[in-house]
């Protein structure tokens, strides 16, 4: 049978889901094949399967399912003319909308992009023939909303490749990381007034940020931002995308992550903190709590602890001391639950719902 997993949206945060399913799917024998907006086409190298980039029409392909992996303008467009010709439906619908409130935080420009990406969702909820959510959290989100446009629907965790071999050394383990988007939703202030305290106070602790975001302005005025850096206490890439290979040396080299967020249904810098065997800090929202287990792969903070910086620190250096053992555990979990092969017949019984 012929599957065909769609990125009409640039987004270079979910091409590694996508290259999970495409050999995942490609295991369970279909052959599979990706359309994808023409962003894409500097990231993939020697495809193992055939890809079609596109720019404005939407292109043609004979398939028996199309997986949409991501909100984009024309997914309905698209889903509309191919279910025409029999094709079968299915949406990874990552963050259900919860509801104005909780995004108000994140500005007006945000605020616009995430109402549209709602509207543009529910229409693709409409003609879908089943809903792959990453969470039980969104599960439920979805059952009080959205359950009445497309009734099938299953949980599987957000999937990737394993890009690490396990091949973690503890020793490169040295920074304290934030990795990805620099926005309120993700407590990026927090994080830096923590970090600055830390400094302050004389924690022995090294930092990282890597995210494309640009910082310039943060970089010419935070005098402790600039002594930071200076004397190599924190480290900054920022201001353009980040290559994958940039993406995994921040999470190999992190001993600890940042996910203690203001607002989140799931995060992909979890997974992948976990694939390289990186414990993390998380706020108890969203799917969080389903993931992180206390002392073992990383801990959840209580939302109201998010500026008590002494335990946050207690909590971090309760990591370097057993980064041994919690880095083993992050890893167990990666492959227990978020690699795309611990999935495989999970994957198969819910795609068999819709044939």
């Amino acid at each position: 049978m012929k599957l065909c997993i769609a990125s009409l949206k640039f987004s270079p945060a979910h091409f590694s889901h996508m290259n999970a399913y495409s050999k995942l799917f490609s295991e369970l024998g279909f052959e599979t094949n990706l359309i994808l907006s023409k962003g894409y086409s500097k990231m993939i190298e020697n495809p193992d399967v055939s890809v079609l980039f596109f720019e404005n029409k939407i292109p043609e392909c004979n398939a028996d399912i199309i997986l949409f992996v991501n909100p984009s303008t024309i997914n309905h467009k698209m889903a509309r003319l191919y279910k025409k010709n029999g094709a079968k439906i299915s949406y990874l619908y990552h963050e259900p909308f919860d509801s104005i409130r909780g995004y108000l935080r994140e500005g007006l420009k945000e605020m616009i992009k995430l109402l549209g990406t709602h509207y543009f969702s529910i229409k693709l909820l409409k003609l879908s023939d089943l809903v792959i959510l990453p969470s039980n959290f969104a599960l439920n989100l979805y059952k009080k909303r959205y359950v009445k446009y497309c009734k099938n629907v299953s949980v599987i965790p957000l999937l990737f490749d394993d890009e690490c071999g396990n091949n973690i050394d503890i020793k490169d383990k040295e920074y304290f990381s934030y990795i990805g988007r620099a926005i309120p939703g993700h407590a990026f202030d927090i994080y830096l007034d923590f970090i600055k305290y830390a400094y302050i106070k004389g924690y022995k602790m090294k930092f990282m940020i890597a995210t494309k975001t640009g910082l310039s302005n943060i970089l010419s005025k935070d005098k402790i931002i600039q002594e930071m850096v200076s004397k190599n206490v924190l480290k900054i890439t920022h201001g353009r995308p980040l290559k994958n290979s940039e993406i995994n040396e921040a999470y190999k080299k992190s001993f600890c992550v940042w996910n203690l967020y203001r607002r989140s249904t799931q995060s992909g810098v979890l997974p992948k903190a976990f694939m390289f065997g990186t414990p993390v800090l998380a706020s108890n929202i969203g799917s969080f709590p389903e993931y992180v287990k206390n002392g073992k792969n990383g801990y959840i903070v209580e939302t109201s602890d998010l500026k008590n910086y002494e335990k946050l620190i207690q909590s971090i250096q309760n990591i370097q001391n057993k980064l041994d053992f919690m880095s083993l555990e992050a890893r167990k979990t990666f492959e227990n639950t978020f690699y795309f092969k611990a999935q495989v017949e999970s994957v198969k019984n819910i795609i068999g719902s819709i044939l």
